[in-house]
């Protein structure tokens, strides 16, 4: 048995456990009926989005450290037991609540499953994002307390939301539980979402509700890197079922709305591809509902307040994580400004527009694609209100804006930035269809709609899409389930690492080469491995994406380059050998790659290239002082 896995494991639990405390005092705090019986589901996504804000407020001030994360993720643990305490003594709580079913047995065990195959999962990992960024964030947030990467494309890309949750989980464990946040804590907190969402159904709806849970563990979204997918879906579905809470209530108390701006700033956080989609559904509801007010001659003013709470506390929320990327990448938000990333990366997907659409048309017409888009559109309309309409039709302008920026993307990439958008949705918009049916009655006057119309047909077309989203889908969801029992006994055996632990003494020794204190460019496959304390260390990841200005210089020569790194500050580089990295940084990639994407050989190729040769160049002249590993330390001073 491996000692890691286990502390890693009930650590999970316990952050867990913190987000549920930390959701239930702001439920308490706030008063509010409309939010009486939340469910575990949505208090811990309340929970996740405080601690989100937590951390965003801390890395402002560089202390988003592990102590002090420690201290945040004990105190809301705190919080849970107090609050369960209490949940007692007032009588609330009773084991009559959890006696489960046969079919929900099987539902839970599927639960249990996924989260304990997430813990070191022994599979899919990306070594063109996880090893060379999305893993070292983490690690260097807890170092520093803050995630300054003025070279990284990916952290100018995103606000560090899914660094945060990695980090509280890499506080007990390391890179190997990168896939915790997302494939073990979120996965868990939206099945619970759709739980309490199909809590009582009866008959026909209770089997069609055992279809709609099962497709949720059976067909998961790919899990191609540690990026935030089911984190922020999970934070996008509970900002839709708060704000539904509050309009079934009929509320008129505008702080109410205050926890749909903070999780709509959770999503937002996590990356931006929520952030575009949950504006877009955000805006058609306000349409939806001006356009009402027009016809009813209400107030208009009435109408905006809600909406004005919503986005005013959202950006209140995420201030502080826009600071952070200012003073990273010279930018509060990418788009619409640019700061210190290159604009070639942000455009590069629309080269050309047809051919764009085209990828967009060809990536809804697949058969996964169809069936999202069939679950979407039974609960469009078969829906009670026609509220599901603007956010199906919202939710699908976002996704192909989305699709068409990723438009020079393979088709799988473009599936693992769909799925978690389009699936959540259409599954609790499906958990409302079976909830409305179930409470209709026989119609007393014969003009009404006949009953049937009203509950057959629509729990028929919701079993029957979801029937064929899991048919179309066996073959990833057999393989993922298969992968999950096979995998659970070797994290449980034996948690490897994703390179031998022999080489991490190279990157030790030449580190220890340079005097604490001094800043280090890198470019090498595992940069996680850098102590982020002694020195302050950037990564180059997408060559000349991001830089500060001028910016890289290209086609200028070693010495330029040379030149315009001192001009930083930067004098010392650890890079590895071109023609012995792991993929991203290898020589061979960029010039025998067969991708046909234009992005590839307009952009990426001669940047790397070129960047490559500079090096090799400075190597030759004497700048490289030491070597271990397959790494070179490169003294420019020297």
């Amino acid at each position: 048995m491996h000692p890691a896995y286990f502390p890693v494991f009930f650590w999970s639990l316990f952050i867990f456990a913190s987000f549920l405390g930390y959701g239930e005092t702001l439920r308490r705090a706030l008063k509010r009926s409309e939010f009486e019986g939340l469910g575990w589901g949505l208090t811990a996504a309340w929970g996740m989005a405080v601690t989100l804000a937590i951390g965003g407020f801390l890395m402002v001030f560089k202390l988003a450290i592990a102590p002090i994360l420690i201290a945040v993720i004990v105190l809301g643990a705190a919080l849970a037991v107090l609050h369960g305490v209490t949940h007692l003594m007032v009588g609330r709580f009773s084991l009559s609540s959890f006696r489960l079913s046969l079919a929900d047995l099987v539902l839970y065990l599927l639960a249990a499953l996924a989260f304990a195959s997430s813990i070191a999962w022994p599979n899919h990992v990306d070594p063109n994002d996880d090893l060379i960024c999305y893993l070292m964030l983490p690690e260097k947030l807890l170092c520093t307390g803050t995630l300054i990467e003025p070279f990284s494309f990916q952290r100018a890309g995103t606000y560090g939301g899914q660094a945060i949750l990695q980090a509280l989980v890499m506080i007990v464990g390391a890179e190997r539980n990168g896939h915790v946040p997302d494939r073990g804590i979120a996965m868990v907190m939206m099945f619970g979402m759709l739980v309490h969402a199909t809590r009582g159904l009866r008959g026909q709806q209770a089997i069609v509700r055992f279809l709609l849970l099962f497709a949720f563990w059976f067909v998961p979204v790919p899990r191609i890197s540690t990026h935030g997918a089911i984190d922020g879906g999970c934070l996008l579905i509970a900002m839709l079922i708060t704000r539904e809470l509050l309009l079934k209530a009929n509320s008129k108390n505008l702080l109410g709305y205050i926890p749909v701006g903070l999780l709509l700033a959770g999503a937002c956080c996590i990356r931006p591809t929520f952030t575009v989609v949950a504006g877009t559904i955000l805006s058609a509801l306000l349409i939806k509902d001006m356009l009402s007010a027009i016809k009813s001659k209400s107030s208009a003013l009435r109408t905006l307040m809600p909406y004005s709470v919503v986005v005013g506390s959202a950006i209140v929320f995420l201030l502080p994580f826009m600071l952070v990327l200012y003073e990273s990448n010279g930018t509060p938000m990418i788009p619409p400004f640019s700061g210190y990333v290159s604009k070639a990366y942000q455009t590069y997907a629309f080269n050309d527009f047809w051919k764009d659409m085209g990828a967009v048309i060809a990536f809804y017409t697949t058969p996964e694609s169809l069936c999202m888009l069939a679950m979407l559109a039974v609960s469009a309309i078969y829906s009670f209100k026609n509220e599901a309409i603007w956010i199906v039709g919202a939710a699908v302008v976002a996704t192909s804006v989305i699709v068409n920026r990723y438009g020079a993307m393979a088709y799988l990439d473009q599936y693992r930035f769909i799925y978690p958008i389009l699936v959540p949705i259409a599954l609790w918009l499906l958990s409302e269809l079976l909830q409305n049916t179930a409470q209709q009655k026989p119609a007393k006057s014969t003009k009404s709609t006949p009953l049937t119309e009203r509950v057959l047909l629509p729990v028929g077309a919701a079993s029957i899409s979801l029937l064929a989203f899991i048919l179309v889908n066996a073959g990833q969801g057999s393989r993922e389930l298969r992968e999950q029992f096979v995998g659970l006994p070797k994290q449980v055996e034996e948690v490897k690492p994703f390179f031998d632990p022999n080489l991490k003494k190279a990157y030790e020794s030449l580190q220890n080469l340079v005097p604490p204190g001094e800043k280090i460019l890198t470019m090498a496959d595992a940069s996680y491995w850098f102590d982020f304390k002694r020195n302050e260390v950037y990564s180059i990841n997408a060559v000349g994406s991001s830089s500060p200005p001028p910016g890289l210089p290209f086609d200028q020569g070693p010495q330029a380059f040379a030149k315009y790194l001192k001009s930083l500050g930067i004098r010392y580089v650890i890079a590895v050998d071109f023609d012995n990295a792991v993929l991203l940084y290898t020589r061979k990639l960029w010039t025998e790659t067969t991708r046909p994407e234009w992005i590839y050989s307009q952009i990426w190729r001669p940047r790397f290239l070129d960047v490559m040769a500079n090096f090799d160049a400075l190597d030759k002249e004497g700048a490289v002082v030491a070597r271990a590993g397959n790494l070179r330390l490169f003294d420019l001073g020297h």
